[in-house]
């Protein structure tokens, strides 16, 4: 993982969970998901201090989550909710910046493949037995959306930094399926193939 945005999330969140533990895990989750659909707004409307705020605030949700879940026992519902309702606010969040321009289609529909297949081969492995492939690959999901956040705050000063960023995204994400099926083709090949 690039920037290990997970390693210090929880202590810095843990105080405000156990604040705020008695709040359902999934109402987190979802009011992650509503500032995706906002940041797809403020990308469409190119308004960048929209942009900026709401990717935040996607972060600060998608970190807080987690460490609620924890706090509360993570349940099989909030596992399929937490999963699936990422993977619609990646398609908020990617198909804002390529329907208003950020980048051309090519490197958003890269982009957007390398996410999804991030995602599904760190989902698949571990239903295969792996019990977390947390730290296998350059970029996971909670970097993407702080390199995203970092990126538009540059854009500021340099009109194509987001471009340029969606263009780190494209390589790192595909990058980082390619370490996962180098990792699970030596996990599950020969000997260790019963030894997951």
């Amino acid at each position: 993982m690039l920037l290990g945005v997970k390693k210090f999330s929880e202590k810095l969140l843990l105080p405000l969970g156990k604040k705020i533990k008695r709040v359902p895990a999934n109402v987190i989750t979802a009011l992650g998901l509503f500032f995706a659909f906002l940041t797809l707004l403020s990308f469409l409307v190119q308004n960048l201090v929209f942009i900026i705020i709401t990717l935040f605030i996607v972060e600060f949700f998608d970190q807080l989550d987690g460490v609620v879940a924890r706090l509360q026992g993570p349940t099989k519902l909030g596992a399929f909710l937490d999963s699936t309702l990422d993977r619609i606010g990646d398609i908020f969040i990617f198909f804002g910046i390529i329907l208003s321009g950020y980048t051309n289609i090519y490197i958003g529909l890269i982009t957007l493949a390398g996410a999804f297949l991030t995602s599904y081969t760190r989902a698949k492995i571990e239903s295969l037995g792996v019990s977390s492939l947390y730290g296998v690959g350059l970029l996971e999901r909670t970097d993407r959306v702080p390199i995203l956040f970092i990126g538009s705050i540059f854009q500021i000063w340099f009109p194509t930094a987001i471009w340029w960023t969606m263009v780190l995204l494209a390589i790192g994400t595909n990058v980082t399926v390619l370490q996962r099926l180098i990792y699970a083709f030596k996990k599950f090949s020969g000997k260790n193939h019963d030894n997951p």
